[in-house]
């Protein structure tokens, strides 16, 4: 339920709080003196349209909180799965605006878009007055309700889900088989191509990078072939200098005349010989690859053409040697299994086709219940409208199909269908009725869904617009009955609406030198019945006694009901 409710800078109000019971909160005051600005926050803070007008004269930014508590374990469920935002049996809404039309949700600290916010609520509250939030016109909350409100429907979605689960498996098998005869042909075909690819490609492991190091020294050939030469030359082949073969000899045949004084210069002599037998080789070798280096422009190009070819194809097939041999092997798995699966093919048809007829009688099973279920809900529909003043009214559910075979939620769309006036139509509930008529409907629908109903908290914008003498005192009644089970916040000019609240709060309007501001509060004991005096019109001492001996009356009532709920 909606505990407390908090506005800042929002039309006239500059900072109110606002806290609520769980039973029925009656909200009343003058015309004008803002009472329509707490709907219009409670809209704005429950994901409705963020109007920049109702930034109160002077300020940056608005901002209304909600605090809700005692939220059901579905809701609980639904915040943390699918938000996932941490959540217990306390919510903390809020949302901002400022004037350059930044607009900021949150939901327990956490930042949320607006859809979310509206969708959290639609779990939460009906709205009445801002369609947006009415549940009651939302085709899907109405199936659900007529589900819960029948006794087999339950059992026959668990039992379709099942059926549906067993579906999508095989046709995922189905796919992995190829599809259909066609489908399956296709991707023969296709492995086929690739597997021939592949293997008229005749890989190696590393080829790729052996060609790639063997093209990257044919681009070095120039350089190359000038520092082999300028090694030889200065080597052993130089006409303007001696050479490093030439100074070596001479080093020898010095140390020669000194190798036999002592053996450390018998060790230079020896270093120096095999210096001289290390050069000599190295000369070889540098000679013999100047005389091999020689460019193969048909090698070349044949380098060129088979790594480019390798690219494209390991880019095909996943971007290196290892990737596309495993994926050659994967698909050849594949092919075999599509060549020999026709026989588990027409296997998983066969069920295929046989759970399609399951789902086709289970949702017509489901149809069914839903029928007789919306029948019962329309019959008490009904008797309840006419207690409530409305004895032409009518209401029924239109059944239609879903577009989709089938769906986990059953083949059937619903509409509720209404007229009040005897003679005319049923037409889709939301086109026809008007405002007071629909504050009487879904307090009748309240009623008699409230035993299954989750929407915890009901919202109503002047329910007792067009309403007097009998049929308001009525309406003053089933509200109380309603407020056993749900929590009731209601915008009303009526004095037994007033008087049959477990919590009043009066909203007024002053002024002070420089602006207009609005404040609430709460109403006990002798302002109370004053207020109540003042809606019905009668402020003298014999009034405050009239409206203290309706308030008793209410609570005499209230008091009954309670005995008899429980």
């Amino acid at each position: 339920m909606l505990n407390t409710l908090k506005i800042e800078n929002v039309a006239l109000i500059d900072k109110v709080v606002l806290s609520f019971d769980g039973g029925l909160n009656v909200i009343s005051g003058e015309t004008g003196a803002g009472k329509s600005i707490i709907l219009d926050a409670l809209s704005f803070v429950f994901g409705g349209r963020a109007d920049r007008s109702l930034i109160r004269s002077g300020c940056e930014r608005m901002r209304v909180e909600a605090i809700f508590n005692n939220l059901s374990d579905r809701l609980i469920e639904y915040i943390s799965n699918e938000l996932g935002i941490l959540a217990d049996d306390e919510m903390f809404l809020s949302r901002e605006l400022d004037l350059n039309g930044k607009n900021i949700c949150k939901i327990n600290g956490e930042l949320v878009p607006v859809a979310s916010v509206k969708k959290v609520c639609q779990k939460l509250v009906d709205l009445h007055g801002q369609s947006e939030h009415l549940a009651i016109l939302d085709n899907n909350y109405q199936l659900e309700i007529i589900d819960l409100f029948g006794n087999s429907s339950k059992k026959i979605l668990e039992k379709l889900t099942e059926k549906i689960d067993e579906l999508k498996a095989i046709e995922n098998d189905i796919k992995a088989l190829g599809g259909s005869e066609s489908e399956k042909q296709n991707l023969i075909d296709l492995y086929s191509y690739q597997i021939n690819e592949i293997n008229d490609a005749k890989l190696c492991s590393g080829e790729f990078e052996k060609l790639n190091e063997e093209k990257k020294e044919m681009q070095q050939y120039e350089k190359i072939n000038e520092s082999l030469k300028a090694c030889y030359e200065a080597n052993c082949k130089n006409s303007f200098s001696n050479t490093a073969v030439d100074n070596i000899y001479s080093s020898i045949k010095a140390m020669q005349s000194i190798g036999q004084v002592n053996d450390h210069y018998a060790r230079i002599l020896d270093r120096l010989n095999s210096l001289l037998i290390e050069l000599e080789d190295i000369n070889d070798t540098v000679l013999t690859d100047l005389t091999n280096n020689v460019f193969d422009q048909e090698r070349f190009d044949f380098l060129d053409n088979r790594l480019d070819f390798l690219k494209d194809l390991y880019r095909k097939y996943g971007g290196s040697y290892e990737a596309t041999m495993n994926y050659y092997k994967n698909i050849s798995e594949k092919l075999d299994n599509l060549i020999n699966s026709t026989e588990r093919y027409h296997q998983l048809n066969e069920r295929k086709n046989e759970l399609l007829e399951e789902i086709d009688d289970i949702q017509n099973q489901l149809t069914k219940s839903r029928i007789a279920s919306a029948k019962n809900l329309i019959s008490k529909l009904q008797s309840e409208l006419r207690a409530l003043g409305m004895p032409n009214a009518r209401v029924d559910v239109e059944f239609s199909r879903i577009p989709e075979r089938y769906s986990y939620n059953g083949a059937d769309k619903v509409e509720f269908m209404f007229s009040s006036n005897l003679g005319f139509e049923l037409k889709p509930l939301n086109k026809v009725v008007s405002g007071g008529e629909m504050s009487r409907v879904v307090l009748a629908y309240k009623i008699v869904v409230s035993v299954v109903d989750e929407i915890q908290t009901i919202i109503f914008d002047e329910i007792d617009s067009g309403l007097s003498g009998n049929i308001a005192s009525v309406v003053a009644e089933y509200m109380a009955r309603l407020s056993l089970k749900k929590q009731i916040i209601a915008i009303s000019h009526l004095p037994q609406i007033c008087a049959m609240a477990d919590n009043n709060i009066k909203v007024e309007k002053f002024s002070d030198d420089s602006t207009t501001h609005t404040k609430a509060s709460i109403l006990k004991d002798v302002p109370l019945y004053e207020e109540i005096a003042r809606l019905m019109g009668a402020s003298s001492k014999n009034g405050l006694n009239i409206s203290q001996e309706l308030k008793e009356k209410s609570n005499d009532y209230k008091a009954n009901i309670q005995t008899s709920y429980k």
